[in-house]
């Protein structure tokens, strides 16, 4: 009788695994550069042995339907890649290290404002002076060069680098005063919060351009307060 009863414990045990193992859900996360702050776009994620993948936004977000059980592979060009099996279903930060390249040496000891002014100074020496967007000046004092910049495929490149540095250099600027160690100084939030509450109250740039560390401090302590209130009514029947 008790063999017959630790073997039907057993096989319940069993059927429930296999149940769990095969439950659908939803993943969320995010992927960041290891050693800094720096999201990752364009980052593939696949389950292995599988074809379903989907890749990271512009901001290093990603949504993934899984089975408990399965295995994320992330992977990107220049980037060592990256499992992570799926034990439950909770949000995910995973950290990519940077591949060795042969002129990683050189582009090391470059700042980042560095190698974008070195890009600049390029269109600059292909008469490309204004970034593809000159004032209404220089169409008396300089008209050609005005002309060139304004119908030039080398000015209207120049214009989409501009505005890419802008956006690229506002998005940093917020990565330094809301990041995983900012959050973490502020408050105690559990691993399964973290991606979602970074995800929703994300500052703009022109919200935190002022920022000091009391002010990034105060803004994560009162965001969590909104965040734990909204899960509170989600959860209210």
């Amino acid at each position: 009788m008790d063999f017959r009863k630790a073997f039907i414990s057993s096989l319940l045990t069993v059927i429930v695994f296999v149940a769990n193992a095969q439950e659908k859900v939803l993943i969320k996360g995010l992927v960041f550069q290891k050693g800094s702050s720096s999201r990752i776009e364009a980052v593939e994620i696949q389950v292995k042995n599988t074809r379903n993948s989907v890749k990271t936004d512009e901001w290093g977000n990603f949504a993934i339907e899984v089975n408990i059980g399965d295995t994320l592979l992330f992977s990107k060009l220049n980037y060592e890649d990256t499992e992570r099996p799926v034990l439950a279903k909770t949000n995910l930060i995973v950290y990519l290290t940077k591949a060795i390249a042969l002129n990683e040496v050189i582009v090391k000891e470059q700042s980042k404002s560095k190698q974008q002014q070195e890009i600049l100074d390029g269109y600059r020496s292909k008469g490309v002076f204004y970034n593809g967007d000159p004032p209404i000046l220089a169409y008396i004092f300089v008209p050609l060069t005005a002309l060139h910049e304004l119908l030039g495929t080398d000015a209207n490149n120049a214009k989409k680098f501009g505005n890419y540095i802008q956006r690229e250099n506002a998005q940093s600027m917020v990565d330094r005063h809301f990041n995983e160690i900012v959050i973490r100084k502020a408050i105690k939030i559990p691993d399964s919060e973290l991606v979602e509450f970074m995800y929703l109250f994300r500052p703009k740039p022109e919200e935190a351009m002022y920022w000091n560390y009391y002010d990034d401090m105060n803004y994560v302590k009162k965001s969590y307060a909104k965040f734990l209130q909204r899960k509170k009514q989600r959860l209210t029947p």
